[in-house]
């Protein structure tokens, strides 16, 4: 969650980029992310381990999946808040100018700011399938393990 926070005060920064993303681009990028979220909590929500016997492994291994399923609660949110924001305001919002004169023009986007956390975001539950992965993996290895002990 704390790189999640990190990352939009980052991507803020990256509203001083001086580019326009088009709207098409980011609604395209939160409909991916929507699928991303869905499917991530499919898995999550699948998660079983009525087959672990060992307690303490069970409690363990649902603390790292509710850790998991967190995360993708925290990121969907960051992302539905940016991207509805962005929605709301973007024709206010659509370019601020900072400093504007005859030798120089600077700008900041709310646009690329929304891009660059929604590309964050992309990665992040990419990051989360993985973790997702390395637990199922982690299960099926400690039923392993206590089956062949019995």
């Amino acid at each position: 969650m704390k790189k999640t926070i990190i990352a939009a005060i980052i991507c803020m920064l990256f509203a001083l980029v001086p580019m326009q993303p088009t709207e098409m681009t980011l609604n395209i990028l939160y409909g991916v992310i929507g699928v991303l979220f869905s499917v991530g909590m499919s898995l999550i929500i699948a998660f079983n381990s009525s087959n672990i016997v060992n307690p303490d492994l069970k409690v363990q291994l649902r603390g790292n999946m509710h850790k998991v399923r967190n995360n993708f609660l925290f990121i969907f949110f960051f992302c539905s808040l940016y991207y509805i924001g962005f929605s709301l305001l973007k024709d206010e919002w659509k370019q601020i100018d900072i400093v504007k004169n005859e030798n120089m023009h600077f700008y900041c986007t709310w646009a690329m700011s929304v891009l660059s956390f929604l590309v964050y975001s992309v990665i992040a539950l990419i990051s989360n399938y993985i973790q997702i992965q390395q637990l199922y993996e982690n299960i099926e290895d400690k039923i392993h393990q206590e089956k062949n002990c019995k």
